[in-house]
C-alpha cells in the first residue's frame, strides 16, 4: 500500500480523504452494530429454544425427588433399627445393590455459615494477630495466611470455609487466645440444608460386552 503525503494533496483531495475516512469509519459502526444485534438474536434463540426442556424436566426431576425422600423413608427407619441405631437426621444416605452394579445416594446439599456470633472469636484471633510482632519468615507466612482466612467479601461477611480452615492452625499458635476465639468460632458455624440431591451410577449393558459405568445427578432448590 503506498503512502500518502497529506502535505502534497490539494485541498478538493484532502476533502475527499476525509469524506472516505467517515464512509468507512460509518461502515464499521454499521457492521459492529449488525453484529451485535446477530449475537443478541443468537442469545436469545439459545434461551427461549433451550430453557423450555429445562424447565418441564425439572417439574418432573422435583417431583421424582421429592417421592424419593418418601420412598426412602422406610429403609432409614428400619436401618437404624437392625443395628440398634436411633434415627439420625443425617444429611445423606446411601443404598447400593450388593454386586456393586448400582447405587444411589440421597440427600441434603449443605452450606457452612455462621449464627452472628462469630465475630467474638475473631476479635480474639485478631488480638492474637497483632502479638506477633516478630519479622521471622515463619512468622510473616502465619499472618498473611491468617489474613487470608480472614478476608471479607464485598458485604463485609467472613468465609466460613476459609475460617474453618484456621483450625489447622491451633497446635502452631499454641496460644491460649487464639483457641479461645477458634472455640467461639466453631460454635458460631452452621450447616444449613440448601437443596436436595440424589446422585449415583449404574453399569449399564450396552450389548457386545460393552457394560459401563452410567453416573447421575441432580439436585432441586
Amino acid at each position: 500500500m503506498t503512502a500518502i503525503d497529506i502535505e502534497k494533496l490539494s485541498p478538493e483531495q484532502l476533502a475527499d480523504l476525509n469524506k472516505q475516512i467517515k464512509e468507512k469509519d460509518k461502515a464499521e459502526k454499521a457492521k459492529k452494530q449488525q453484529d451485535k444485534d446477530l449475537l443478541k438474536k443468537l442469545e436469545n434463540d439459545v434461551v427461549l429454544s433451550e430453557v423450555p426442556f429445562f424447565i418441564d424436566k425439572r417439574d418432573d426431576v422435583e417431583e421424582r425427588l421429592l417421592n424419593l425422600f418418601k420412598h426412602i423413608e422406610p429403609a432409614i427407619e428400619l436401618r437404624a433399627e437392625v443395628y440398634g441405631n436411633k434415627k439420625r437426621e443425617q444429611d445423606s444416605h446411601t443404598f447400593t445393590l450388593d454386586d456393586g452394579s448400582a447405587s444411589i445416594k440421597v440427600g441434603w446439599n449443605v452450606k457452612p455459615t455462621f449464627n452472628g456470633t462469630e465475630g467474638e472469636g475473631i476479635v480474639k484471633i485478631r488480638e492474637y494477630m497483632s502479638s506477633l510482632a516478630g519479622e521471622t519468615e515463619n512468622e510473616k507466612i502465619l499472618m498473611e495466611f491468617l489474613e487470608i482466612a480472614l478476608k471479607t467479601d464485598a458485604n463485609g461477611n467472613y468465609d466460613p470455609r476459609k475460617v474453618r480452615e484456621l483450625n489447622k492452625m491451633r497446635d502452631r499458635a499454641n496460644s491460649e487466645l487464639f483457641s479461645e476465639g477458634m472455640d467461639i468460632i466453631d460454635k458460631a458455624l452452621i450447616d444449613i440444608r440448601t437443596s436436595r440431591f440424589a446422585r449415583g451410577y449404574k453399569m449399564v449393558d450396552f450389548g457386545e460386552g460393552n457394560i459401563r459405568r452410567v453416573n447421575f445427578n441432580f439436585s432441586i432448590d
